[in-house]
């Protein structure tokens, strides 16, 4: 090889060498943005499971369902794409809550949401892991599933309405509708645990309005039927409901001997006033379900509940039956119809 030809190889090879660092450190670069693009992608799709365990689709669990899902979807979680929605709807078979929720926990869910007191208790025994967000009218301390709303012990967080305040408002609010109230009749189940503290919050904010408590203990539908067929009311009467399960389920025959005897009603749903009750005050159930999606957001995003304090229902609503007024020969005035966030005329 010439003295020319063999400076031209040794130059080339030395041009060679110097590019070699530059190419491998490019290429390494050039990797590490696509593992670090391919992590960033799987973290973006990851794939959360939320159950979802109700007693019944209920009016009430219908539109907290709602108010979840149309939350959810505006926190970016959609179905079918990053969110499993297991579904356990009991229609009404309260004594299948707990098998119910002891097969979601088996799908390895990232949280479990649940309506009313015994779904909730029926979550927490299966537990006491997978975080739980509960919606439901009660004090959360007075039912023993923490001890402390701000700062949840267990596994457990939610929303809630406080059900003890509420009867005093709504006490307060069917005493504005029947302006010469003097007696409230209250039904319920006796069997019913949480029965006595709601009963207590009436019969505490009954003397301050100048109202009596006539109280009615009953242990099965057949026996709720013939307290009411044996009801004698008077003047100033009108019937107050309580949180029950049993009373609830025979709320028609209520409407129907209540209508019969002119008596007013008063629930804590909304639903009730279009099956007849004369008025609702009770928390709005859609609302209640945004504001559980807001917690749950925070728990999939790697929140623990006892950092994700129980929230007051933050919106309530006061709705009037016109057509039962009416049916009871109640004449209502224009203030206190102004006064309702809905009239059913």
């Amino acid at each position: 090889m010439g003295r020319a030809k063999l400076i031209a190889s040794v130059a080339s090879e030395s041009k060679a060498m110097s590019r070699r660092p530059w190419v491998v450190f490019f290429g390494a670069v050039a990797l590490s943005w696509i593992l670090l693009s391919g992590l960033h992608a799987e973290a973006a799709q990851r794939i959360f499971r939320l159950g979802l365990l109700i007693p019944e689709s209920g009016p009430g669990e219908s539109q907290t369902i709602k108010g979840l899902k149309d939350r959810l979807k505006e926190l970016g979680y959609t179905e079918g794409e990053n969110l499993v929605v297991e579904l356990r709807d009991l229609k009404g078979d309260r004594s299948a809550l707990r098998a119910e929720a002891k097969e979601l926990v088996s799908k390895k869910l990232d949280v479990i949401f649940t309506t009313g007191t015994r779904a909730t208790e029926a979550a927490k025994e299966a537990t006491k892991v997978i975080p739980i967000v509960f919606r439901h009218p009660a004090d959360p301390v007075a039912l023993g599933f923490m001890k402390n709303i701000k700062r949840p012990d267990g596994n457990i967080t939610g929303v809630a309405a406080f059900s003890s305040e509420m009867n005093q408002k709504r006490l307060e609010i069917l005493k504005v509708i029947v302006s010469n109230l003097r007696r409230v009749h209250v039904f319920y189940d006796s069997n019913n645990k949480y029965s006595p503290d709601n009963l207590l919050a009436v019969q505490k904010a009954a003397p301050k309005l100048q109202v009596e408590v006539a109280d009615h203990p009953v242990k099965t539908s057949d026996e709720l039927k013939n307290s009411l067929d044996k009801l004698r009311a008077r003047d100033g009467d009108a019937i107050f409901q309580i949180a029950d399960d049993l009373v609830e389920s025979q709320a028609s025959f209520l409407f129907d001997t209540a209508k019969k005897l002119r008596l007013a009603t008063i629930f804590d749903d909304e639903s009730w006033t279009t099956k007849g009750s004369l008025a609702t005050y009770g928390p709005n159930y859609t609302q209640m379900g945004r504001q559980a999606a807001d917690m749950i957001d925070k728990l999939l995003k790697g929140a623990k509940p006892k950092d994700v304090p129980v929230q007051s229902a933050n919106k309530f609503d006061f709705v009037i039956n016109l057509r039962t007024a009416n049916a009871i020969g109640l004449n209502l005035p224009a203030e206190t119809l102004n006064r309702a966030d809905r009239v059913i005329r």
